[in-house]
């Protein structure tokens, strides 16, 4: 019986981040698709038009454009995993008022190692 792969989505204005995130999950989930959308505009286009498992949000875009993906995400499907990402301790606070509406929060800067393979791993397999 076949394996079913995942779909990952990483949102995040940085292509540096978006590459260093997708080698970090291909490295660590081999049966998964990651899609990559560095505006809120794309990420709602793909989230529109495939099915998706997690997404990866920075929430350094502006907070409207965030909140109104979120909403979409959690008006898609209630099985998809939501991870916000913040990049400094300004938009850390920001995320306080988010972080109930995702099922993990990860500073940026954390996003390296174990830490991040074992989100990874959790976000795939609670699928």
């Amino acid at each position: 019986m076949p394996m079913n792969r995942k779909k990952v989505m990483i949102v995040d204005p940085s292509p540096i981040f978006i590459r260093k995130l997708k080698t970090t999950i291909q490295t660590n989930e081999t049966l998964v698709d990651v899609i990559e959308a560095g505006t809120i505009n794309a990420a709602e286009d793909i989230l529109r038009n495939q099915q998706l498992d997690v997404v990866f949000l920075d929430i350094g875009f502006p907070q409207e454009q965030v909140v109104r993906l979120i909403d979409a995400i959690k008006g898609a499907a209630r099985e998809m995993r939501l991870v916000l990402l913040a990049s400094h301790d300004a938009v850390a606070t920001q995320a306080a008022g988010l972080q109930e509406r995702a099922d993990a929060f990860l500073p940026k800067e954390h996003a390296v190692g174990l830490r991040l393979a074992d989100l990874i791993h959790e976000m795939i397999r609670l699928q």
